[in-house]
């Protein structure tokens, strides 16, 4: 039976040097502006992504509100002509 021998290093293996520092990104984080380490992508801690999402659902119910006032407006306008 024939050994099954594994490669020294994967082909898809990450590559890395020795020493080096986690990189953090070039942009700031958009909550506090503290830089962001690490593979984080939308904040740069759990307590800021929370931030970040509580604001982005509060900007998204604003742009709805916005919009059913709209159409309320309308509704009214064409009510208020049909008499």
């Amino acid at each position: 039976m024939p050994s099954a021998s594994l490669p020294e290093k994967s082909e898809r293996a990450a590559v890395a040097h020795a020493g080096g520092a986690v990189v953090a990104s070039p942009r700031p984080c958009p909550v506090c502006g503290h830089a962001m380490t690490g593979r984080r992508t939308s904040a740069c801690s759990d307590k800021c992504r929370a931030a970040l999402s509580r604001r982005t659902r509060a900007e998204q119910q604003a742009e709805r509100d916005q919009r059913v006032r709209e159409l309320l407006e309308a509704a009214v306008r064409v009510l208020s002509a049909e008499r």
